[in-house]
């Protein structure tokens, strides 16, 4: 093509034609069913968490809301299939603190949690509580950090895996109280919870949900909560920011993200439309029963949640040397 005003010219009306088409679908969405790709299996925390979520913004959208479990280990798959979706609005994915452990757990990632997606918004956090088997002679946080100085290696804590938000969060104590304890990591955290009960093992990091019956029971003690504020469950048990280890403040918090490219007008919509979900009371109730607080926040406060997250996880884990293949 040698006439450069020609060239120019049919540039020019195909920039104006994909405006068009891009403002024409944003304007329609949505017009027809939407996913929501959870990367964990149906009954399980996440999953519990976003079907009363998707319920409520599927009336509100007046569009099916639609589930679809693709549990893996890390939540990779279905955290792949989302990050390589159409970027329409048509396929969301829920994403969570998880995913920025496993972006430097997992060395061959066909997707990066912060490049490969819009974050839309937080759905809630939830805080993790240290726990002791009630008769295994610590009665408070000072207690364990003195026993694990004169005893150095001898005290086991258990996870429910390496690399999960239990196993970091006691490396983070160890490093900040200059302690030593052993990682003893099971397959899921319920043997390692009935392990702790049973007194095989003396500590474990876990979230309130899974414990509470054992607490209220008096089968265990809850030393410390990760959160930023004291549980209502246990209003006397301090935070650590409180016993003077701010650093150890953590949250597990989930939220929905699109694929990289989708729309500003349609991840707005979306965002908005969550955010109006999460103040009913009705389903700020469900999600309470899950241990989350709820979080509402723009999709710009959502990513800045996500890239902080994936740095600090991120430098743990390099520190570690931990690897998951």
């Amino acid at each position: 093509m040698k006439n450069p005003l020609r060239r120019l010219f049919l540039v020019a009306v195909l920039a104006s034609t994909s405006i068009g088409a891009a403002y024409a679908q944003t304007g329609n969405w949505p017009s027809r069913p939407i996913r929501i790709v959870v990367p964990a299996p149906v009954g399980g925390p996440y999953d519990l968490t976003m079907r009363p979520l998707a319920q409520q913004m599927s009336q509100m959208l007046k569009q099916p809301v639609v589930i679809d479990n693709r549990p893996s280990a890390g939540n990779i798959v279905g955290t792949q299939i989302g990050a390589g979706a159409p970027p329409d609005g048509y396929t969301l994915t829920m994403t969570g603190m998880f995913n920025t452990i496993s972006q430097s757990m997992y060395s061959k990632l066909s997707f990066d949690i912060v490049k490969s997606f819009e974050h839309i918004g937080a759905i809630g956090e939830g805080a993790q509580w240290l726990v002791v088997r009630s008769d295994a002679g610590i009665s408070s946080f000072q207690d364990l950090v003195e026993q694990a100085r004169r005893e150095a290696g001898k005290i086991n804590y258990a996870s429910s895996g390496t690399g999960s938000t239990g196993h970091l969060v006691m490396e983070l104590l160890q490093r900040a109280t200059h302690t030593q304890m052993t990682h003893i990591p099971y397959k899921g955290g319920g043997p390692a919870l009935q392990d702790v009960l049973a007194g095989v093992v003396s500590v474990s990091v876990v979230p309130p949900t899974s414990v509470l019956a054992s607490v209220q029971a008096g089968k265990l003690k809850v030393l410390a909560t990760s959160g930023a504020t004291r549980s209502p469950d246990t209003p006397d048990v301090p935070t650590f920011a409180e016993l003077g280890y701010k650093q150890l403040t953590v949250t597990s918090w989930v939220g929905l993200s699109a694929p990289k490219g989708t729309p500003a007008a349609v991840v707005d919509k979306i965002n908005s439309t969550m955010n109006s979900a999460l103040r009913e009371p009705a389903l700020r109730k469900q999600l309470e029963a899950q241990g989350l607080s709820v979080l509402r926040t723009t999709p710009q406060e959502y990513a800045q949640l996500v890239n902080a997250d994936t740095e600090r996880w991120g430098a743990l884990v390099r520190s570690l040397n931990l690897k998951a293949n």
